[in-house]
């Protein structure tokens, strides 16, 4: 549990502290009631459960990946220096720092956001706004810290498979599985790149002001356009190399083919010299 001072100040507090835990599902064709939309960068929908603030708080380890913890500080509820102090010491789980941190203020509503834990600074009216935008964000920041795991994954493979995309020897037409597996695979991790971009830009009519306003400083704070930024081209090469050695493969099983009509027919027309010979031959 939270190591609060044991004082009516400090308990009265914690008392008025709330919490959720958000878990993430797959859109279905109907989104259940209190939960929130979220069309991009992939199509889910958070449930938001009411959960005790101390409860919350006392936990050490965080949660799964499709798990998230939101505790709500309303003001005052924080004036203790002890307060404040481990908040912040359980929004890291414990670190001292954490490289996925973000903090990004919007007036009076501030928020402290983790990989699998946020906490939010709001009056009462603004917390629901508060949570539409933290909840948008955190979807938006895994699917690019995924997108930046996997082109690092994909480097390896990139630098072998670079001798594809020239002439083709008989024993490389055997990686034809292997270069269609990295061609759809590339094309969704630029599909993914298209759909966080769009995701940055807030084109849906239907959300608040305030929820996007709070969203794009947590978008800025985390530095997700300078870091897609930095994606673009190498995602954009690693599909332009895979397309490259699909064309380079099919090309070279073309001439395969070609060469072997092109013997097939030298064998008949020799056959057919032989047939047309071979009469006269006994005739003479």
């Amino acid at each position: 549990m939270l190591d609060l001072p044991a004082t009516t100040e400090a308990e009265k507090a914690a008392a008025s502290m709330k919490a959720w835990q958000i878990r993430f599902r797959k859109a279905a064709y109907s989104v259940p009631p209190g939960a929130i939309e979220i069309t991009e960068p992939r199509r889910v929908f958070a449930e938001l459960h009411p959960i005790d603030a101390a409860d919350a708080l006392a936990e050490t380890t965080p949660q799964s990946r499709n798990s998230f913890t939101v505790v709500w500080i309303p003001p005052g509820a924080s004036k203790s220096v002890n307060v404040e102090r481990d908040l912040e010491t359980w929004l890291y789980g414990g670190q001292v720092a954490s490289k996925t941190a973000v903090r990004a203020s919007v007036r009076t509503v501030r928020v402290f956001w983790n990989f699998s834990r946020a906490l939010i600074y709001s009056s009462p009216e603004n917390v629901g706004l508060a949570l539409d935008a933290v909840v948008r964000f955190t979807v938006a920041q895994c699917e690019t810290i995924a997108l930046e795991s996997e082109m690092s994954s994909i480097w390896a493979a990139i630098e072998s498979d670079a001798r594809l995309t020239h002439s083709i020897s008989g024993w490389q037409m055997g990686k034809q599985p292997h270069v269609n597996e990295m061609t759809m695979r590339t094309t969704r991790m630029k599909a993914k790149f298209l759909r966080i971009t769009q995701a940055l830009e807030q084109l849906d009519p239907s959300l608040d002001n305030s929820s996007k306003r709070i969203y794009a400083e947590l978008v800025l704070a985390g530095a997700l356009y300078d870091r897609l930024e930095l994606l673009e081209d190498p995602v954009q090469f690693a599909l332009d190399l895979y397309q490259t050695a699909n064309t380079r493969l099919i090309e070279a099983r073309f001439a395969q083919k070609e060469k072997r009509h092109a013997a097939m027919n030298d064998l008949l027309q020799v056959a057919i010299v032989v047939l047309l010979i071979y009469p006269l031959h006994l005739f003479w």
